[in-house]
C-alpha cells in the first residue's frame, strides 16, 4: 500500500476505461493558425450548441487546450478549456465567450515557460494561476486548468494536516493505471512526483484550490496527461 498525503492508494476494481470516454490528442498547430479568423467567433456560453461552438473547440485544441470531443456542444469539458485559455490571457475565467475572450482569440497569448532552462520534456505546475503546462521535446503540447492544495487544515486518520501542494523540482516516480482509492477520496491515473503527491484526474476541479495537496486535472484531460508524463518526467511546481 502506498501511503499518500493526498490519498492512500489501493487499486480500484472497476476499469477506468469504462468510466472515462476516449480522448482526442491535442493538435499540434501554430498559434497563428489557431488565431486565423478568430474575430468571427460570436458571443456564446455554456449550454450552447452548433457550428460556432465546434469552431471554438477546434481553436482551443489547436492551441493545445483540451475541450474534449469536438462535437459542437458546450459542456463542462469545453468550459474548463475556456477557463484555462482565459487565465493564460489574463481574463477572469467564466463559462462564456464575451468581448475580452473574443479579442484574445484574435491575438492569443503564448505563456512564457515557468522554468526556461528546465528539462525539454517536463510538466510545469503554476500554482498562482492554477494551470498545468506540459512540454515534449521543448514544445508546449498541453495547457490545462487545475486545482491544487486548498491550504486549509483537515483531519484524517487521527491527525491534522494542511492541504498544501509542495513547491520545487521533482520527477514522476510512479504511475497508476486507473482508479485508486484512499480515506481522502479517489485518484484517476495518478502520476506521483513526491511521496504521495500526484498529478491526477478528478471529477471536481473547481475555480479555486480545493485538493488535499495533489494537482487535480479534469477527467477528460487525465488520459492525455498520463500519456505525456512517463516515469522520469521532470515536474516543476511554482507559485
Amino acid at each position: 500500500m502506498q501511503v499518500s498525503l493526498c490519498k492512500t492508494v489501493v487499486l480500484a476494481a472497476v476499469s477506468a476505461s469504462v468510466l472515462v470516454p476516449a480522448l482526442a490528442t491535442p493538435v499540434m498547430a501554430s498559434p497563428a493558425k489557431a488565431s486565423l479568423q478568430a474575430s468571427a467567433i460570436p458571443t456564446m456560453k455554456f449550454g450552447d450548441r452548433g457550428p460556432a461552438v465546434k469552431q471554438l473547440q477546434e481553436r482551443l485544441t489547436a492551441m493545445h487546450y483540451d475541450p474534449g470531443t469536438i462535437d459542437g456542444i458546450w459542456g463542462n469539458n469545453t468550459s474548463v478549456a475556456v477557463w484555462a485559455f482565459q487565465k493564460v490571457n489574463h481574463i477572469s475565467p467564466a463559462s462564456r465567450v464575451g468581448s475580452q475572450t473574443k479579442a484574445a482569440f484574435a491575438h492569443p497569448r503564448t505563456p512564457a515557460p515557468l522554468v526556461p532552462k528546465g528539462a525539454k520534456s517536463r510538466a510545469e505546475v503554476d500554482i498562482k494561476h492554477q494551470l498545468l503546462y506540459i512540454y515534449k521535446s521543448g514544445r508546449l503540447v498541453l495547457i490545462s486548468h487545475i486545482s491544487s492544495g486548498s491550504e486549509k487544515r483537515y483531519y484524517s486518520q487521527g491527525s491534522w494536516s494542511v492541504a498544501h501542494t509542495p513547491r520545487g523540482n521533482f520527477s514522476v516516480y510512479r504511475k497508476a493505471a486507473g482508479w485508486e482509492t484512499s480515506p481522502l477520496g479517489k485518484l484517476y491515473k495518478a502520476s506521483y512526483f513526491l511521496r504521495g503527491y500526484a498529478i491526477h484526474g478528478e471529477p471536481e476541479v473547481p475555480l479555486h484550490p480545493a485538493s488535499h495537496g495533489c494537482v487535480r486535472v479534469p477527467m477528460h484531460t487525465s488520459n492525455i496527461v498520463a500519456t505525456l508524463l512517463p516515469i522520469g518526467t521532470r515536474v516543476y511546481v511554482r507559485g
